[in-house]
Order: structure tokens, then sequence, then C-alpha cells
């Protein structure tokens, strides 16, 4: 009961304010007693049945009636009027509604463009041609009287879509929350509304104002466009809306006065020339406030995205952090209790025995090297950590690789050698962080080359660079992947039946040192024939003093 009367309240109100609004348009010298180029009820009664739904299109009808009653004109008149102007407001708001994804608050391209071509355009050309046919039919307009119903149909079509493209906009705008969010200083407010004002008066009041003629080729109307954008533009649909509407009643009050540049001999003439003008700043206003509106809600999102994603990482990290550090404990244990059943604490083994405890040793290890790739990758994404920047010597560091990765090197009787072009070449670097890279592209080499195969270990230096490479002759990279090669959890051989382990780290943490030591990787590689990693760093300022003789090639075979 209480939505009924609620109901029924609305469709009273809108009836009233249309009535009013059409009385308002009729005061203005219309052609046949009833088509006027000012008609506010269009864009009116759109904008009240968008927001509010088809059920408030009876209270369109019966202010449509009421009008036209009041306006004495006949019944067959009155109801040709208000079916007209109701089958107008239906038909737009159907095309509207059913436009993809339009947007009530105007801050689409698209919602724009169908307001302007479809509701102001062309639905507006229902009343005109209804309502100029009931005048035809009730013989208000006789066939010798055919300019005179051009006429009138003109103002009634250019008075419809001014209404729709002035009101309909101002009222969608100001009765729904803009997406874009704008902050803007009072300053600017007052500045927009000063210059409006003042080009306003110069533009539509020069003869009252007596506004002297420049020799120039501009008019004040020129300079009303850009504050008009200036509105579109800073203060979104809201900001066009409204000033163009000012702008419009101070345009009418200039016009009725006989003054502006629009004025004819003939009052009606001279609405319809301002009206047009009108409608054409109206919609380009509106097209430069929705696209403005448009990407200011495409950066909006976009940094909403991004915020989330870093959220989002954040806790992947952190999860991976604590994960990592909590399987550490019980990896601790199995490396211990191993142990002490390898050094027979707990008895003597037999051959079985000891080759299953190898083997819990074997996995223990592996896993807790994945275990400090994921550390590693968790640290490099907390960002650069400042570390100790020093002069390193290329010979010396190979030699601290080649210690950490001996075991795997004689399992797989792999030969190790090296090319270095001086053996007192030195790189501006973090030393731990350098081992880092080399352990992981060493280890890298060692897991994907077979039995028998080789690795080279070499350098050399161009000016203020040195190129130390870790080449392998193992089963290659197809060129494909290697463009994704340094990707987080990115493996070549992927998938549930894959022959390597690893968890796709370790190349995504080497380039994040090599970067953080100015330096970079790069990755070249041929399937079945190998793959060379090569890490380009700052060369060192100074010699190393502790170096007293050059040192010889060394293959390390084993």
């Amino acid at each position: 009961m209480h939505s009924r009367v609620r109901l029924i309240g609305l469709n009273l109100a809108l009836a009233a304010v249309y009535a009013l609004a059409v009385r308002l348009g009729l005061a203005f010298n219309p052609e046949a007693g009833f088509a006027t180029p000012v008609w506010p009820p269009a864009g009116i009664a759109l904008a009240v049945v968008l927001l509010l739904g088809n059920r408030l299109l009876p209270g369109v009808f019966l202010g449509a009636c009421t009008a036209a009653l009041l306006a004495r004109a006949p019944l067959l008149v009155t109801l040709g009027i208000a079916v007209g102007g109701t089958c107008q407001v239906l038909a737009a708001a159907t095309l509207l509604r059913r436009v993809p994804t339009f947007s009530i608050t105007l801050e689409r391209v698209t919602s724009v463009v169908a307001l302007i071509v479809g509701a102001a355009v062309a639905c507006t050309t229902i009343s005109a041609t209804v309502g100029v046919g009931t005048l035809y039919v009730a013989g208000l307009v006789r066939p010798s009287q055919l300019p005179e119903a051009w006429r009138a149909w003109r103002a009634w079509w250019v008075g419809g879509m001014v209404g729709i493209l002035l009101f309909a906009p101002l009222i969608l705008a100001w009765s729904t929350r803009p997406r874009a969010r704008r902050e803007l200083h009072w300053v600017e407010k007052a500045a927009l509304v000063a210059s409006l004002t003042v080009v306003s008066a110069l533009t539509f009041f020069e003869n009252l104002l007596h506004v002297p003629k420049l020799a120039t080729p501009f008019h004040p109307a020129d300079l009303l466009v850009v504050v008009l954008l200036w509105a579109a533009i800073r203060f979104g649909q809201r900001g066009a809306t409204a000033a163009v509407l000012g702008v419009s009643v101070v345009a009418i009050v200039a016009t009725v006065l006989k003054d502006g540049p629009f004025r004819q001999p003939v009052l009606t003439d001279s609405f319809l020339l301002l009206q047009t003008y009108m409608a054409i700043v109206a919609a380009t206003c509106l097209m430069f406030g929705a696209t403005i509106a448009e990407r200011r809600i495409a950066n909006q999102d976009a940094r909403r995205a991004e915020l989330a994603a870093e959220t989002a990482n954040r806790a992947k990290s952190q999860f991976l952090a604590v994960m990592s550090h909590e399987l550490r404990t019980p990896l601790n244990a199995i490396q211990g209790f191993a142990e002490l059943l390898h050094t027979g604490v707990y008895g003597p083994l037999n051959e079985k025995q000891t080759d299953a405890v190898q083997r819990i040793v074997q996995n223990e290890k592996s896993l807790l090297a994945m275990i400090n790739e994921m550390l590693g990758f968790v640290d490099a994404e907390r960002g650069p950590l400042a570390g100790a920047s020093e002069d390193v010597l290329v010979a010396d560091a190979f030699d601290g690789v080649e210690r950490l990765i001996r075991q795997e090197v004689a399992r797989k009787h792999l030969v190790v050698q090296r090319e270095l072009a001086a053996p007192r070449l030195a790189v501006r670097a973090d030393p731990t962080a350098l081992q880092q890279v080399l352990v992981s592209l060493l280890s890298n080499a060692t897991k994907y080359t077979g039995d028998g195969g080789t690795i080279t270990l070499g350098a050399d230096g161009d000016g203020e660079k040195v190129r130390m490479r870790v080449s392998d002759t193992g089963i290659g990279i197809r060129r494909e992947e290697i463009e994704r090669i340094f990707e987080p959890f990115f493996q070549a051989d992927s998938g549930t039946t894959r022959q390597y382990s690893g968890v796709g780290l370790g190349l995504t943490i080497a380039r994040n040192l090599v970067q953080n030591m100015s330096g970079e990787v790069t990755i070249a590689s041929e399937v079945g024939q190998g793959t060379t990693a090569t890490v380009v760093l700052p060369a060192a300022t100074a010699k190393p003093a502790d170096v007293a003789e050059e040192r010889p090639l060394r293959v390390v075979a084993a």
C-alpha cells in the first residue's frame, strides 16, 4: 500500500513539473501555438524515467495532457501531444538501456553518443511528427500551410533535442555519484564561475554592455567554448552540464532582450539559431567530459588493481617466507639424525642401510636448496639490500663455486674447464651476491648436462665491463622458452612427469641480484647444443694487490 501511494505521488509530482516546464517552453513565441525551440520537459522526463523506471511514464502522459489543456488545445490535439511525448520518452529510455555498458553518469563515450544520436536526434522526431500530424488532422495546420507545418516540426524537433541535451545530462550527472574522483580547489571553482559570468556577458550582451568591436577574427563566443571545455575537462560531467545550462539561460535572456550574436528580426528564428548552437556546444562538452572521465576511471581501476596485486604479492611473499622458515626446522632434524645414522652412533649399518641414509641426505639437501631459493626470491621481492661492493677476482669467485658443486660434478663425471682472458680480471660486486649468482648458474649447468659433459667457466674484459660466462653441453632451451626463462617459477621442463627438480626461481633471483649490482644477465641456448649464461658486471676500480703472478688455465676432470 505504501509503495503504491509513493508511486502515485511520484507520478503526480512529475506531471506537475512536466506541465510547468511545458508552460515555460510555450512562453517563447511557439510555432502553430505548440512548437517551441525551448522544450525542457523532454530532458526532464527522460532523466526521471531512466532513474526511476517506466512506472513514471503515466506522469509524463498526465503532465503533457495537463499542459495542453491549460493551453486550450482541443481534445484530439491534447491526446496526440501527450501520446507523442510519452512515446518519445519510452523509445529514448529503451534505446539507452539497450546500449551495452550504458552509464547513468554519462562517463562513457558510448553512453554520450547514444544520448546524442539516439535519444536527442532520433527519438525526438517521434514527438515532433506525432504533434504536427495531430495539428494537421485537427485542422490547425491546413494543406495550404505546409511551410508553416515544416517550421513547426523543425521547432518542435530542435526544442526536444536541446531539452534532452541540456536537462537530461544535468539531472543524471547530479543525481548519481560519479566514478571518476576529482579533488579540485575552491579557487579553481571560483575562477570558473567568474570566467563563465564575464565571458557569457561579453558574448550575449555585447550591445547592452557596449562591448567594443575589436579588429580580430575571434569572437567572445570562441572564448566561451574554451571556458566550457575547461569545465568539462576539469570538473567532469557535473561541471559541464551545469556550465552549459547556465550559459544557455543567459543566452535565452539576451535573445529575448534582442541582444547577442543570434538575434534575428523574428524571435523564433533567433531561438532556432541559438538552440542549434547550444546543442552543438552541449554535445561537444559531454563528449569531452566522457573522454576525460573514461581515462580517469581507467587510471583509478589500474591503481586499484595494482594495490590489490601488491597486497596479494605481499601475502604470497609472507607465506613463502614463513613456510620456508618452518620447513627448515624438520629438515635440520632430518639432516641431524641422518648424520648420526651415517656415523654409526646407533650402531653399524649394512650396505643397503648406508645407501638409504645417503639418499635421505641427498634429498634433504635438494629440498633445502629449493627452500633457500624461495627465501632468496622473497628477499629479492622486498627490494635491493645494501651489499658490500668491492673488487672481486673472477678466478677466486670461480674457485669458490667449484668447491660447492664438486660433489655433483664428481657424481656425473663432468669436466669443468676455464677460459680466462686475464687471470687478474676482477669485477666490482658484492662477493656474497656474486657467489650466489654463480652457484645458481653453475647448478643449472650441472643439472641439465648429461654424464661426461663439459662445463666451461669463462671471463673477458671489455673496457668498463667484465663478461663472465657459464657454458655447458647440456640439453639446451627452446627459443620460445628463453624469453620466459627469467619469470618466477617458470621451468622449460614442466609437468608432473618432468625429469629435473627445482622450483624455477634460481635465474629470477640471479637476475635481481645482478641488477642490484648494476649488471645484467643474458641466456643464449640451442636445443641439443647446450646453454651459455653471461653475467655482465662493472670492472674493478683497481687491480687487486694480492695477485703476484699469472694463473694458468685450469681444467678439472672428475
